[in-house]
């Protein structure tokens, strides 16, 4: 589950991160024509729908041109530094510690911890032509401590190394367990409305500091019956303040076809940012340096329960 599909790398450049230097013209990266950025936050999996568990750090970046595609198809391995030391160390060997237009390559887990996850329609649109878009966020199973956090790279061009690094500090907010869908009415098409709790109103002050707002949800459905590896089949973005949000199906009926989510039996569950977590990714963002930070400083998540729903 660390690799959302075979030859993702060669195919970057092909897809919504098309356009990054190829690591042939050290012209392109002796000046600040690219740019690294790092924000960090909590992820709050109390449910262990991600696999992870608890509250652990969220680190969220960008590594693009001028352009706001991705650097470099060949970015390097980084490091991750924190108040305890090393978080991630370079490793070659292990494709997914690569930093690319939005955090790691789309459906990597980082460090095989967690979900593979990756965005798609109609949340992400157009749809990506490898099978998804990444999420930004990366999971590192690492204690969320408070204090300053320090992602780098080399990249080698032309036999010469140049470093990338960027900076982010890290305090002691965590969100409001997730609340997660509640309901859900399909439309016999592929789609339909989701109901979801929202923890707008049931804000916890966690660790003696500030409460944090949800600036917007992300309704993800997968289909476990495809493969022993869940299969992300449809996304849906609300903002925060929602208790609804809908896919409207285009299949032709079940149970003959359902699209995006097939006919039958599935699974949804909610991911709760404070930040601009679609937004700043693609397809949604061509910025170079999009705003990673919530209005509180840093970029937290938390992941609700799993709910089965049933498109019929």
């Amino acid at each position: 589950m660390r690799n959302f599909g075979a030859g993702i790398i060669a195919m970057l450049c092909l897809v919504a991160i098309a356009g990054c230097t190829t690591n042939k013209s050290i012209a392109n990266i002796t000046t600040p024509s690219n740019k690294l950025q790092l924000a960090v936050g909590t992820i709050n999996d109390s449910a262990g729908t991600l696999g992870i568990g608890g509250v652990s750090l969220n680190v969220v970046t960008t590594f693009r041109n001028t352009l706001g595609n991705s650097a470099f198809i060949h970015p390097g391995f980084y490091m991750l530094t924190g108040p305890v030391g090393t978080i991630v160390a370079p490793n070659p060997s292990n494709p997914c510690d690569q930093l690319f237009g939005y955090g790691d390559l789309p459906g990597c887990e980082g460090d095989n911890l967690g979900e593979a996850i990756v965005g798609v329609p109609p949340a992400y649109t157009p749809p990506s032509s490898i099978g998804g878009y990444a999420l930004g966020f990366i999971q590192t199973g690492a204690p969320a401590t408070a204090g300053a956090y320090t992602a780098s790279t080399t990249v080698t061009v032309n036999g010469q190394n140049v470093n990338y690094s960027a900076s982010a500090t890290l305090g002691t907010n965590v969100m409001a367990n997730a609340g997660g869908v509640t309901g859900f009415v399909s439309d016999h098409n592929g789609g339909g409305t989701f109901t979801f709790s929202n923890p707008l109103k049931a804000k916890l002050k966690l660790h003696h500091h500030g409460f944090l707002a949800v600036s917007e949800f992300l309704i993800l459905v997968s289909n476990s019956v495809i493969s022993s590896s869940p299969l992300i089949v449809a996304a849906v973005e609300a903002p925060g303040g929602s208790t609804t949000a809908t896919i409207v199906g285009t299949g032709s009926g079940c149970p003959a076809s359902g699209i995006p989510i097939p006919c039958g039996g599935n699974t949804t569950y909610v991911i709760d940012a404070d930040y601009p977590l679609v937004e700043d990714g693609p397809p949604a963002s061509h910025s170079q340096t999009p705003t990673l930070d919530g209005p509180n400083g840093s970029a937290d998540i938390s992941v609700s329960t799993t709910f089965p729903i049933n498109e019929n």
